[in-house]
C-alpha cells in the first residue's frame, strides 16, 4: 500500500473515531437528558398520584360527612351510598347493600320516577329532579327531593345513576301546618254556626297534619259538662258517625283537666298517665289544647295517636295557632247560641207578660164593675141611714158614719187609680205636637191651689211630640202631689226645663214636707206611700208618672230631705 493510501486511510479512520466520539458524547448527553427526564416524570407521577389520592380522600370525606344522602346505583341496585342516606332510612350499611331502589320507594311515587329514568336511558335527558318518599326501616316514609344524574360509558349508554337525596320532611311538615292555618282561616271565615266551625277545625287539622283523629269540644259551664261537637278521623276502620258524642265532666280526664286549668297537655305515653281514659280504643299519645277567649276556656282541640311520642313541639305550636285563630269565630258562634237562647226565653216571657197584662186588664175591668157597684150601694145606704136618723145619732156615731163615707170615697179613688194605671199603656197613643206651656198653665188653672201656695213656671216650657192626655196626667200628678204634701205657711212650687241637646230635663220642686231617703228607691212603686200617708193618698199617682215616663223611654228621679222639700227630675227625648 502506498504511503498516500495509508495516509488517506488514517485520515478516514481519524474522522470515524472523531465522529464516533461525537456520537458517544451525543448519546451520553441524550441518555443523561433521558435519565433526568425520567427522574422528573417519576417525581411528577408521584405528585400526581399523591394529589389524586388526596383528592380522593377529600371527596370521600365530603361524601361521608355530607348532610345529603348520596347514592350510586346500577340497574336500580344500590352499589355505593354514604352514611347520611343510611341514617336517613335507619338501616345499617350491610342491610342496604344491593337493595333494589324500588323497594325503598313509595308505590305512589314509582310511576313518575320510572318515567324519568326511561328518559335518561333514551338519552333524552341527562338528569332530573323529583320529590319522592322513601320507606324507613320502621315502616314510615320520609319525603325527599331527589336529584338523579346519569354516568355514561364511551358509547353513551347509562352505566350508573348518581342521586343526591335531601330530606324535606320537616319543610313539608311546616308547609302542612301553614296550609292547615290558611285553609282553616278560609273555611271558617264568616261562619257563625258552632258545629260548622268545629267541623272545619277538626277536618282541617287532621288532614293537613296527617293525624289519626281530631276532636273539638265546647264547654257548658251551667251543666259543668264538656261536649263533643265535632270528630274527624283518617282511620278507615273507624266509623265516627256510629260513635255517640263524648260528654265529659269538667275536671275529669286529660280533657277535663285542661278545661279546668286552661293549660295544654301533651301525653307521650298514656299507659303511664292516670288521667287518660279510653274512648273508642287505646292510644299511646294525646295532645289537648284549649281554645281561650277573654281569659276563659270556651273549647278544646284534642287528638290521639296509636304510637308513643308521636306529637312534638311543632304540633303543639300549630295546635295553639289553630286555637288562637279559631277563638274569635268560636266565641262569636257561642255568643250567637246564647243570643238565640236569650231571645227564645225573652219571647216566652213576652208571651207570658202579654198574657199577664191581658189578665191584669181584665182584672181591672172586673174590679171596676164588681167593686165600684157595691161601693156606690154602700155609700147610698149609709147616706139613707144618716137621713133617716138625722138628729137621733149621737156625735160619736155621726163621726163614725162620716169616716165610713170617707173610707168608701177613698176606696173609689183607689179603684179609679188602678184603672188609670192599668190602662196607661193600653190606650192607643195619639202622638202629636203638645204645647207644654199651655198644658201646664191649664192644669194650674183647673186644679185646686190653696191661697198660701204659689205655683210658678220658671222658663217657658217647650212644644214636644207625644200623647196630650198622658203628658197632662204626668204633670198634673206631680203638681198635685207637690200641693198635697206642702206644710209650709208660704208654699212655693217651681216648674222648670233645661235643653240638653237631644232631650229635655224637666223639674218640679217644692218646699213641702220632703221625702225620707229610705223611700226614694220605692216611691214610684204601686201602692207605695209615705209612712204617715195623707188620707186621700192611694199610692198610685207616682207609679202612673213612672209608667208614662217609661212609655217614652225617659227616666225620672228625685232629690229630697225630710222637712226640706222635694225635687222631681225627669227626662223626655226630643222628637227626631
Amino acid at each position: 500500500m502506498s504511503d498516500e493510501k495509508v495516509k488517506i486511510f488514517e485520515r478516514a479512520l481519524q474522522r470515524e473515531r472523531k465522529a464516533r466520539k461525537q456520537a458517544e458524547e451525543i448519546l451520553e448527553q441524550k441518555s443523561l437528558e433521558l435519565f433526568e427526564a425520567n427522574q422528573k416524570l417519576t417525581t411528577s407521577n408521584k405528585k400526581t398520584e399523591a394529589l389524586l389520592n388526596d383528592q380522593t380522600a377529600q371527596l370521600k370525606l365530603i361524601v361521608d360527612n355530607s348532610s345529603l344522602g348520596i347514592v350510586l346505583s346500577q340497574k336500580n341496585n344500590l352499589i355505593k351510598f354514604n352514611k347520611a342516606f343510611a341514617n336517613l332510612l335507619g338501616y345499617t350499611d350491610d342491610e342496604l347493600k344491593n337493595v333494589d331502589i324500588y323497594e325503598l320507594s313509595h308505590p305512589d311515587d314509582l310511576p313518575q320516577a320510572k318515567k324519568q329514568l326511561k328518559l335518561l336511558e333514551e338519552s333524552k335527558i341527562d338528569k332530573f329532579l323529583i320529590k319522592k318518599r322513601y320507606k324507613k326501616k320502621d315502616g314510615n316514609y320520609v319525603s325527599c327531593n331527589t336529584n338523579v344524574s346519569a354516568v355514561r360509558d364511551d358509547d353513551g349508554n347509562v352505566k350508573y345513576h348518581i342521586a343526591l337525596i335531601e330530606d324535606v320532611s320537616e319543610i313539608d311538615k311546616k308547609t302542612r301546618m301553614l296550609n292547615a292555618l290558611n285553609s282553616l282561616s278560609v273555611s271558617i271565615l264568616g261562619k257563625r254556626d258552632l258545629n260548622e266551625i268545629a267541623w272545619e277545625i277538626a277536618k282541617n287539622t287532621a288532614n293537613h297534619l296527617d293525624l289519626e283523629d281530631c276532636l273539638v269540644f265546647s264547654i257548658d259551664y251551667e251543666s259543668n259538662i264538656i261536649k263533643e261537637i265535632a270528630a274527624y278521623t283518617n282511620n278507615p276502620h273507624i266509623d265516627i258517625s256510629k260513635k255517640p258524642p263524648l260528654h265529659i265532666p269538667i275536671g275529669k280526664g286529660v280533657i277535663g283537666k285542661v278545661v279546668e286549668t286552661g293549660v295544654y297537655s301533651l301525653v307521650n305515653d298514656t299507659s303511664k298517665n292516670e288521667l287518660y281514659e279510653v274512648d273508642d280504643f287505646f292510644r299511646f299519645s294525646e295532645l289537648t289544647v284549649p281554645i281561650i277567649a277573654d281569659n276563659k276556656v270556651i273549647g278544646i282541640i284534642d287528638s290521639e295517636h296509636s304510637k308513643k311520642n308521636y306529637f312534638n313541639n311543632d304540633h303543639i305550636e300549630v295546635f295553639h295557632n289553630i286555637a288562637s285563630l279559631a277563638s274569635a269565630q268560636f266565641n262569636s258562634a257561642i255568643s250567637l247560641i246564647n243570643e238565640k237562647k236569650t231571645q227564645k226565653e225573652k219571647d216566652v216571657l213576652l208571651v207570658k207578660l202579654g198574657k199577664n197584662n191581658e189578665e191584669l186588664k181584665n182584672f181591672a175591668h172586673v174590679v171596676s164593675h164588681d167593686l165600684k157597684s157595691p161601693l156606690r150601694s154602700m155609700s147610698a145606704l149609709i147616706s139613707w141611714i144618716q137621713e133617716d136618723n138625722e138628729g137621733t145619732f149621737d156625735e160619736e156615731t155621726t163621726v163614725n158614719f162620716n169616716a165610713l163615707l170617707k173610707k168608701i170615697d177613698k176606696m173609689d179613688h183607689l179603684i179609679n187609680g188602678i184603672l188609670k194605671y192599668s190602662s196607661i199603656d193600653k190606650i192607643d197613643k195619639n202622638d202629636q205636637k203638645v204645647d207644654l206651656q199651655k198644658t201646664v198653665t191649664d192644669i194650674i188653672d183647673t186644679i185646686f191651689v190653696p191661697d198660701h201656695i204659689n205655683v210658678q213656671i220658671k222658663n217657658t216650657l217647650p212644644i214636644i211630640y207625644g200623647d196630650k192626655f198622658r203628658l197632662q196626667q204626668l204633670f198634673q200628678n206631680l203638681i198635685s202631689n207637690a200641693i198635697k204634701y206642702n206644710d209650709k205657711e208660704k208654699g212655693i212650687i217651681t216648674i222648670d226645663v233645661e235643653d240638653l241637646n237631644n232631650k229635655y230635663l224637666f223639674s218640679i220642686k217644692d218646699n213641702g214636707i220632703g221625702i225620707d231617703k229610705k223611700y226614694h228607691s220605692k216611691i214610684f212603686e204601686v201602692f207605695e206611700t209615705l209612712e204617715e200617708p195623707n188620707d186621700d193618698s192611694t199610692g198610685i199617682g207616682l207609679s202612673i208618672v213612672k209608667k208614662i215616663i217609661n212609655l217614652y223611654n225617659g227616666k225620672i228621679w228625685l232629690e229630697s230631705e225630710l222637712g226640706k222639700g222635694c225635687s222631681f227630675f225627669f227626662e223626655l227625648k226630643k222628637p227626631h
